[in-house]
């Protein structure tokens, strides 16, 4: 059975995003990996404040070089009382990059945790 993915974004590695291995650095992708998330959370919350809770482990399976474009998809997440999580996968020319779960937990107006949905519908997936 094959899991859902839900295209996010995507980023093209530029010159100015490498090390002297040419390859891309790992903080420029661990921003894009959050930006991603944060994309992610409030389409399919609805809500218009989020913020990142946590990264488990960002695994980084092959390098990024520069002109390489990264795509950007989402697992199905899971819907917590304040909270969502799920998996994101970076992938280039349908290779996997990078992977991580991360968890963002919706904020009022004040800066207090509050209760989230999921939207209904879903945003589009992507079958693998």
């Amino acid at each position: 059975m094959s899991e859902q993915h839900y295209p996010i974004t995507a980023k093209m590695c530029m010159t100015k995003d490498v090390g002297t291995h040419g390859n891309l650095f790992g903080g420029i992708m661990m921003g894009w990996l959050d930006e991603a998330g944060a994309i992610f959370a409030r389409t399919w919350t609805g809500e218009m404040h989020v913020v990142t809770v946590k990264f488990t482990e960002i695994v980084f399976k092959k390098p990024v070089k520069v002109g390489e474009i990264v795509r950007f998809e989402a697992c199905a997440p899971k819907v917590g009382r304040t909270s969502i999580t799920f998996d994101i996968l970076g992938l280039v020319r349908e290779e996997l990059v990078v992977r991580t779960t991360c968890t963002f937990v919706a904020l009022d107006d004040d800066g207090h945790a509050k209760m989230v949905q999921a939207v209904d519908p879903p945003p589009p997936a992507v079958s693998r």
